[in-house]
């Protein structure tokens, strides 16, 4: 199982998730944040700090 997460419309572009991030693996464009899939460890940092819910986790049972 992988887990890997996205960020959705919903990005108020606060910036925790990318303090959260240990892998680097979030930048930032002036409709909001981006999670790089190559770089995402899976850890959930992101997901579990998001104030306005953004991130969305998707699990990979294959």
């Amino acid at each position: 199982m992988s887990v890997r997460y996205t960020v959705t419309r919903g990005c108020t572009k606060c910036g925790w998730c990318v303090h959260e991030c240990q892998a680097d693996a979030i930048a930032f464009d002036r409709e909001g944040a981006h999670i790089d899939p190559e770089s995402c460890t899976g850890c959930g940092r992101c997901y579990d700090n998001c104030a306005s819910e953004a991130i969305e986790k998707l699990v990979d049972d294959g």
